[in-house]
């Protein structure tokens, strides 16, 4: 595929951010119909800084973290076993076509991407000890999940829906909100293949299990939200580093993709923007995936 990586400009759309990560509150208005269902949908919506990439350094170290002061909760999600000690990410050879706005090209890059993810958590989900399967693709624009109706465009720009264990992109909205820029669309399909990894892992369903009881829209529930969005971040940096210099997706490409993270103001239902990039940075430059606990992390670290 063309090496160049294109110069993002800043996005000025009010949604023109990776629309990409799981709301909680929004989970619970699908599942709660069902009684809180342990194959939650994962939707999103996100706010982007005027001036984010100005503002934000384009590749700060992971090594620097927010202050963390209070002590974390921990999670029955942090007991999956792909958190396990010695459960590692390897590297993997990606080959990815050019890309391209038609459908055609979109889901040609797409499916590339997919089986570039696919090869970095088999591995991973296998030795835990997890089944693995391939998600699904969608790129309709008004498609219809096993979790209910498509989000409203303010609500999500793509998600992930386990019922069906499919990925939704719709195609529309991410060149309405992310542009024609390959490692935006990257770093949205690595996010929410994520969420895949964490259903397969049995980690939604924890989670899920762990919000019964508990406050809908409370503290809990959003910091538990906060927990999921950002582990799917850090997951997502994990798989650009395992496939980035390999077969046709340069460095620069996939720290790009990494990047786009950052691209975010703060929210209580995501994260702060220091801990959205520094998630994915701390992903980036991991290798065992223990190091993407966010269910043991500090209070601090999921704000």
């Amino acid at each position: 595929m063309d090496g160049n990586i294109d110069s993002e400009p800043v996005r000025n759309s009010p949604f023109a951010i990776l629309g990409v990560l799981a709301v909680v509150l929004g989970v619970v208005a699908v599942v709660a119909l069902a009684g809180r269902s342990t194959r939650p949908v994962v939707t999103g919506v996100a706010q982007p800084a005027p001036d984010a990439l100005a503002a934000v350094p384009q590749s700060p170290a992971a090594s620097a973290p927010p202050r963390f002061e209070e002590s974390g909760t921990p999670s029955v999600a942090a007991g999956s076993a792909i958190l396990a000690e010695g459960i590692v990410v390897s590297p993997v050879t990606c080959e990815l076509p050019d890309f391209g706005p038609s459908a055609q090209a979109l889901t040609g890059f797409y499916e590339s991407a997919l089986t570039c993810l696919g090869d970095t958590w088999r591995p991973v989900l296998l030795a835990a000890g997890a089944d693995f399967t391939d998600p699904e693709l969608d790129i309709a624009s008004d498609a219809a999940s096993a979790c209910g109706p498509m989000p409203d465009e303010d609500e999500a720009t793509a998600f992930y829906c386990g019922l069906d264990e499919t990925i939704h992109m719709p195609r529309q909205r991410l060149f309405d909100h992310v542009g024609p820029y390959h490692a935006a669309h990257l770093a949205v399909l690595a996010h929410e293949y994520g969420h895949h990894v964490q259903y397969l892992g049995g980690i939604l369903d924890a989670v899920n299990e762990e919000l019964v009881g508990v406050e809908e829209g409370g503290a809990e529930e959003l910091r538990l939200n906060r927990r999921v969005e950002l582990q799917a971040n850090c997951l997502a940096g994990m798989a650009l580093a395992s496939f980035a210099d390999r077969g046709s997706v340069p460095e620069e490409l996939a720290q790009a993709a990494v990047d786009d993270f950052r691209n975010y103001l703060d929210s209580d239902t995501h994260g702060s923007m220091e801990n959205q990039a520094y998630w994915a940075d701390v992903g980036y430059s991991a290798v065992a995936v223990a190091e993407c606990d966010t269910f043991t992390a500090p209070v601090s670290a999921v704000r």
